[in-house]
Parts: C-alpha cells; structure tokens; sequence
C-alpha cells in the first residue's frame, strides 16, 4: 500500500494538514482566550462605571427626599420616579453581567441592593402619603378646628348664653394655640406641642362659670381640637423617623452595597486577567512546537520529493525526449521500481515499442486521407445529384400534373357533356358513377401535389385580409352536402364576439377545416357533426389565435391508431382503407400546413365513440372589431324560444337575450294563454313538425311572427319543409349571417319569397348564351372536342389552332377573335410564347385567358405575367367555364351585331 508514490504523498500531505489544522486551533484559542480577556477587562471598566452612577443616584434620591420633607414639591416625586427607574435599569445591566458575579457569594450583592432600593421605594411612598394626610390634617382638621371654635364662641355671645369677657379670653387662648400649631409645622419640636396643650389648659375655668350646655359644647370642640393636633404631631414625627432614620440608613446601606460590588467586580476582573495570561502563553508555547514540528515535517517531504520523484522524473523526461527524436533507448532507469516511477518507466520501453508502430500507422493513415478525399468527392458529387434529382421530382410532378390532369380533363368533360343528353337511367347511373370517380382521381392528384410541394418547401403561407364569412359559407356548402347523402345531423356554431376579418391564407384554413370535415363526414356513419369557431387574443396582444373544433360520433381510434393517422400515406389500419377508401394524405397535409402556420393540432378518440380534433392557428387582425353577429339584433324582451331540446347554440341564446323565463317547451307553449308577438320553435325532426303544423299556422294566421329551427334533413325532406312553411325558416348546419338574415325576418314579420333550394334548382335549369367568336389554342384532339363544346352550350362559334405559331398567324390573318382560350403546354410554341409574341404585335386588347393543368399558385402568376387576362385550371367545368366567360363577354350595349352581346 505505502509503496505507491501518491500514497507516501498523501500521507506526507494530510500530516502537515493536520499540524496546520492544529496549529490554526490554538492560534485561534489564543485569539479567544485574549479576545475574553480584552472582554472581562471591558465589561469590568464598564461595572465599574455603572456602579459609581448608581452611588450619584443613590445620593441623588436621598436629596429628593429631603427637598420632599421641606416643600412637598411634586417636581421632586418626578425626580425620584426617573432615578428610581434609572437605578432599576442600572442594576439590570450588573445583573446581565457575568463578571459582578462570584461564585462564592451566597448573598448576591445586587439581590441585596435590589431588596434596598425596592425598602427606599416603599418608605418613600409612606413619606408621600404621610405628608398628604399631614397637609389634610391641618387644613381641614386642628386649623379647622380652632376656625369652627371661633365661629361657636361668636355665635354663643351673639345669642347671649356667655358674656363677652368669655368670649375675648377664648379667642386670645385660641390665637396662641393657632401661632403654636404654625411655629410646629415650621419646625416640629416639643416646645411648640407644650405651646399648643398650654394655651387650651386654661378652657375648663374659663367656661365655668358659663350654663351647662355652652361649656359642654365648647369643651367637646376643645377635646377635638386636641385630638387632631395629636393626630398631626404622630404624623409628623412618623415621617421624620422614616425620613432621618429608615431611608438614611437604606441609602448608606445601598452606598456600602456599591462599594461591595465595586470591589466584586474589580476581584473577577483581576483574576479573568491572570487566567488568560496563563492560558495565551500555554497556547502560545504548543503554537510553538507545533510550528516546529511542521517545519521538520515539510522538510523531510521536501528531500523524499526530490529524491523519490523529481529526480527520476527528469531521467524519465530525458527517455522521452529521446524517444521522440526516434532515439532508441535500450535500458531505462527505475523500469524495476513498483511505485508509479516504475510504471511510467515501463510506459516510457511501451512508448519506445509504439513509436516504431505509429511510423507504420502514420503512413497507413495517409493512404487513408487519401482515400477519404476521393470519397469527399464523391460525396458532393452525390449531394449535387441528389439535389438535382429534387428539382427533377418538382419538375416531374409538374409535368405529371399537366400530363395526368389533360386526359382528366377530356374525360371529365366528355362524361359533363354526356350527362346533359337524353340517356337511359342505367346509362346515366353509369356516367355519374364515372363522374365520382373522376373527382376522386382529381382530389387524390391535388393531395399528392400539395404534399409534394410541402415536401420540397416550395408552399409559401399567404398572409391577406379575408372574412370568415366566406370560408363559413364555402365549408357549409361542402360538408353539408356529404353529410345530407347519409343523412346525418350537422351543428355549426360560432362564438358572436368572433372577428370576421382575419388576416392569413384562407386557402389553406379552408384546406384544413374542410379535410377534418370531410374525414369526419367519411368516417361517421349516424349520429352528428359538430363544427366550433373560437377565438380569442394572446397574452400579449398582437395574434389573434383562432380555435377550430370538429367532433363526431364515428367509428373513432385507439390511441395507437391516433399515433399513425398524421403520418403519410398512413391510415388507421388496412381495413379502413379498405372499407372507406383514400390516399392517407390528408391529415398528413393537414398537420404540416398547421406546423407551415405556426399552430397546434390535437386530436382525441376512442374506439366507436368518435373523434374529437382541435386546431389553433396564430393569426393577425385588425383591431377595433366587432363581433360576427353583431349586426344580429336582439329578440324583444317578451319573445318567446319553444324547445324541448335547445337546436340554438347557448352563446345565440344568449346574444338573443333570451332569459329562461322566455324558454317553455311545445306542450307548455300549448298550453300557454297569451303568446308574445315573436316565436322561435325548435322543430328536431319532421314527425313533430307535422304533428304541431296546424298549431304553427294558427299562430301565424293570429297576428304572431313564427320563426322554426329545424335539425338537419335530407333535400327531400328540406324541399318538403319549404312546401308546407312558407315563414321564416333555418336550418342546421347555417352560418352567422344565414342566423341574422333569419332573425331579423322573426323581427320583422318578413315571409321569405323563396326557398333557397327552389332559387338553386332554377338557378341549375338556366341556359346561359353569349354572342361571339373564339379561338381555342388547344394540341389535345379529345380536349379540342371538349371544349368546344361547352362554348357551343353557350352559343359560341371557335376556330382551333393546335399550338401557338398557329394561333399567332390566325390571330395576324383575322383579327375578329372576341376571346382567346389559350392552353398552355404546347408544341412548337407554348402559350406563354405565343400570348407575349402577340403583346409584342400589337394585339392588346384581345382577351386570352390560360388553359392549363398546373395548379400551382405560380403557374397562374406565370400566365399574368405573360400578358395573359386569367387563368383555368384544367379539368374545365362547364360552369367555371361560363363564369369567366361572363366577366369578359359582358358588354353588349352597343348594337345587335356586336359579338360581346350575351343573353341569359
């Protein structure tokens, strides 16, 4: 064990620790040892210096007390109250001091003192009372007395039972008694008592000769007069007795007890001191060997350092130098010592071993750089490759998008062309069924396209002022229209204090609320949908963050499904795909463009009890903003809700201001006397709407304004509704301004002219026909014929040119072309070519609008840049078609010949 170097080390360490340790411990008693000292010495002074103070109060309070005895003065109560206290604190002081203390001292001094000046006190107190009962004495007792048997003397010579002479000889006896009683209380001596008893002798003769009744009052008031004065002289020589003899002797008491104390505290302090001289030269002697010690110990380390370590460490150190000049070194001192010089001599042979292999791997690691600076190479060869390759795929998804949507567009268009014929039903239930498939195809192609531009980056997040109310009509009218087809309930509600201009990419809101609706409609097969629109600000005030909900009753996931759905081309399980079909693709886009907008998705489910999926988007706004229903006005105060099960919204309710006194079922609505001018009624399904009819009419036939809430049905049975109520009318799912346009017809007693079912099934049976002469740039056969005649339907007449060098030399050979339909993708010259070649001639007032099957955002820019007025996107619908025919063919103001004349 003690051969190891670190060993010896340690324990030649930890041994001059220790004595450092030790020798810091007595320094430091020493320290204390004078510190207590220098402290005794203080605290001694300070005694000292208290108990001559206590001497001065002590002579202080005797003076007091004398100055009492003379004039009573109340200054000099005060006065003695303040040393009293004085004194008190004083004496607290030596008593929190260890140094008054003896240990041999049975009777503690200032025990004795306090007992002392606790007797002063009390005697002081009797001297008080004495000298107030004293003062009482003599005002209302002998001065009284000698008064009141002046006054008994007068009246008895006034009434006539003593003679004058009488009177004269009392009343000079009684002003001798009265001058002795004064001369007494000025200086109390004995004389002045024999003055006193000397001038009321003489009573008895003199009132003898008097009737018997005057002489005996006289003689009682006399008798009196003789006890009070000897009640005074008791009183006045008690307190000078306590005065000259008790609280003297107290305060000489109290005197010789300080000098006790004095030389108490001088007799500790004395010996404190000669304690701690001895105990700091003790301290100071081993502080002493201690150092001693040390030094001899530090010393020996010193030569076991030099000899057992630094100097075969420079022989070591030598070996090594060698060895790294490539010297080869056959014997090494200290290889045979088993302490860590030993080992690092045996490292120093290793070392010597090693050096002449790492010459070998020295030059196997070159031939290694060598290598790995062609696979460098190879690598930003392959990196390159690898981008090229992702701008390849961009390209090629592009190009797939024109190639796949082209034959997309033939076929869709043929199969719109071919609906409008006269067929057979099993014909037409054939082409619908292909028309189905072909809008799956199309959305499983925008899927893969949007995925693939979030994949390369390339989707860019628009941030432009939209209003809410459009993405709640358009999500409306899509999820609704699913949701009728397998006959499930819809409930659409927002929070009234919602803004409605929001500032962000409405395209992609609506993208993500209407995938989640759409999933949710695919995957519930009864029960409802709900849809909720919440917001609120930040914390700090500058986003607005803008909360979707959407719920069903569907087949719902476990918690390991739920883990999968988000992922692409993933669904729930197989079987789910197998059963309702799809890419995977659309929560995957709907999570990253969520991440894309800085927002957060959750989502919950349970198996058969349904989904649950949140979004919060962080989104900008513009301030000062009023709520959505806002312009929703408030029922009267009288109106009335008819509900067995609230259809409304609880925040509609309330922005209604509708209290629950106004809310009463159908049979208490029955059964209801007088009925309020304005009545909502909950109509949950078409059974009680037909049972409560006639009830609804006779409302309406007496005057009330009747406004039903219908839950979610079928086109059927909502054209049913329509047919049979022709008064204010809503029913689920409808949107914030569909609510206000309704309550406001409540209010207003307003009957709606028609249904909108009705206004759109009319609206589908119009034809609409313009006037003019187009030319369709278009290379596809199948297109050419499409497309030609959907502006046939339209009353139209077109030349083909089958790419742009045809169209451009048409155009210069006949310029009485209304409009251009100019594809995009061409041979020979494409349509962004041809459309900049015929600016470039002159051709600026002709209008082209791009056919294209790209559908990204910049495809369209490209177009407007080339000088193009808009933009299709391939497949084209008949009706797209029509609606941006009709924003350039509009003008037919002119003459019948104008070919810009259209008739509807």
């Amino acid at each position: 064990m003690l051969s190891s170097i670190r060993t010896q080390l340690v324990v030649v360490l930890a041994a001059l620790i220790a004595l450092i340790l030790v020798q810091s411990y007595i320094a430091h008693e020493n320290q204390a040892v004078l510190n207590r000292g220098v402290d005794s010495a203080s605290a001694a002074i300070t005694a000292v210096g208290t108990v001559k103070e206590l001497e001065r109060d002590v002579v202080d309070l005797q003076r007091n007390v004398l100055i009492f005895k003379e004039n009573a003065s109340s200054s000099a109560i005060t006065r003695f109250t303040r040393l009293m206290a004085s004194i008190d604190a004083k004496l607290d002081t030596l008593a929190q001091s260890n140094i008054v203390y003896s240990e041999s001292d049975e009777n503690h001094v200032l025990t004795r003192m306090h007992e002392h000046l606790d007797a002063y006190k009390d005697n002081f107190s009797q001297v008080v009372d004495a000298r107030a009962k004293r003062d009482n004495l003599v005002s209302e007792g002998t001065l009284a007395s000698i008064i009141a048997l002046q006054n008994l003397t007068a009246r008895l010579v006034e009434q006539g039972e003593i003679s004058a002479s009488t009177f004269n000889e009392i009343k000079g006896q009684l002003i001798l008694a009265e001058n002795a009683t004064l001369k007494y209380l000025q200086k109390p001596d004995i004389i002045f008592v024999n003055a006193f008893n000397q001038a009321l002798r003489p009573f008895a003769s003199i009132v003898n000769g008097e009737s018997d009744s005057s002489a005996e009052r006289i003689t009682a008031r006399v008798d009196r007069l003789k006890a009070d004065f000897l009640t005074l002289t008791q009183i006045t020589q008690g307190n000078l007795f306590l005065v000259n003899v008790v609280m003297a002797g107290s305060a000489r008491e109290f005197l010789y007890l300080s000098g006790e104390l004095a030389n108490n505290v001088s007799a500790q302090s004395d010996a404190i001191t000669i304690k701690t001289y001895e105990l700091a030269a003790k301290t100071q002697k081993n502080g002493e060997l201690f150092s001693l010690f040390s030094i001899l110990l530090a010393l020996l380390a010193a030569i076991f350092t030099i000899v057992r370590i630094l100097g075969p460490i420079r022989s070591i150190t030598s070996v090594f130098n060698k060895l790294s000049q490539d010297v080869q070194i056959e014997n090494i001192p200290g290889s045979k010592r088993i302490d860590e010089i030993g080992k690092l001599s045996r490292a120093a042979m290793v070392f010597s071993d090693k050096n002449r292999q790492t010459q070998k791997l020295l030059e196997d690691a070159q031939n290694l750089n060598v290598e790995q600076e062609r696979l460098n190479r190879e690598l930003r060869v392959s990196k390159l490759k690898a981008e090229q390759a992702t701008a390849s795929k961009s390209i090629f998804l592009a190009n797939m998008s024109h190639e796949i949507r082209t034959p997309m567009n033939g076929i869709i268009g043929l199969i719109e062309l071919a609906q409008k014929q006269t067929l057979s039903s099993t014909v037409r239930d054939y082409l619908d069924k292909a028309a189905y498939s072909g809008q799956i195809l199309l959305s499983v192609i925008n899927d893969i396209l949007d995925f693939s531009k979030i994949e390369a980056g390339e989707l860019k997040i628009e941030e432009v002022n939209f209003s809410l109310h459009s993405l709640f009509d358009n999500l409306i009218a899509v999820i609704a229209l699913r949701a009728k087809e397998k006959n499930l309930s819809v409930r659409f509600s927002v929070n009234p204090s919602l803004c409605s201009q929001i500032v962000g990419d409405p395209l992609r809101i609506a993208q993500i609320i209407m995938n989640i609706g759409n999933n949710a409609v695919k995957f519930t097969e009864q029960g409802r949908i709900e849809i909720d629109f919440d917001g609120a600000l930040s914390d700090s005030g500058d986003l607005f963050n803008l909360t979707m909900r959407v719920s069903d009753t569907g087949i719902g996931m476990s918690q390991a499904q739920l883990g999968r759905i988000f992922k692409p081309f993933t669904q729930a399980d197989g079987s789910t795909n197998r059963t309702y079909g799809g890419t995977g693709l659309g929560l995957a886009i709907v999570s990253q463009l969520v991440q894309l907008m800085h927002g957060e998705l959750h989502a919950t489910s349970a198996l058969g009890k349904g989904s649950e999926f949140v979004i919060t988007l962080p989104l900008k706004v513009i301030n000062q903003q009023k709520g959505v229903l806002h312009q929703t006005p408030a029922l009267p105060h009288d109106s009335l809700y008819v509900t067995d099960c609230a259809l409304l919204p609880q925040a509609y309710i309330q922005h209604l201001q509708l209290s629950s006194q106004s809310i009463v079922t159908i049979e208490q609505g029955k059964d209801k006397a007088d009925l309020p001018a304005h009545i909502l009624i909950d109509v949950p399904d078409f059974a009680t709407f037909r049972q409560n009819l006639s009830w609804f009419k006779t409302l309406v036939e007496e005057g009330k304004s009747v406004g039903l809430v219908m839950e979610s049905a079928g086109s059927a049975l909502q054209a049913k509704y329509a047919s049979l109520w022709h008064n204010p009318l809503i029913m689920h799912p409808f949107t914030p301004v569909q609510f206000e346009r309704f309550i406001k017809q409540v209010i207003t007693k307003d009957t709606p002219e028609e249904s909108q079912i009705v206004k759109d099934k009319e609206n589908e049976e119009k034809n609409v026909l313009f006037e003019g002469h187009v030319l369709l740039v278009e290379d596809n056969n199948i297109n050419q014929l499409v497309t030609g005649e959907m502006l046939t339907n339209v009353g139209l007449t077109f030349d083909v040119a089958e790419d742009g060098k045809q169209a451009v030399r048409k155009i210069e050979n006949s310029s009485e072309y209304d409009l251009i339909l100019m594809d995009v993708q061409m041979p020979v010259m494409d349509g962004y070519e041809a459309t900049k070649a015929l600016r470039a001639k002159g051709f600026t007032d002709i209008v082209i609008i791009g056919l294209s099957a790209n559908a990204m955002k910049e495809d369209k820019q490209n177009a407007i840049d080339a000088g193009m007025n808009d933009y299709l996107t391939k497949p084209i619908k008949q009706k797209a078609l029509t609606v941006k025919l009709a924003q350039f063919l509009t003008d037919g103001a002119h003459d019948g010949n104008s070919k810009n004349n259209y008739h509807i």
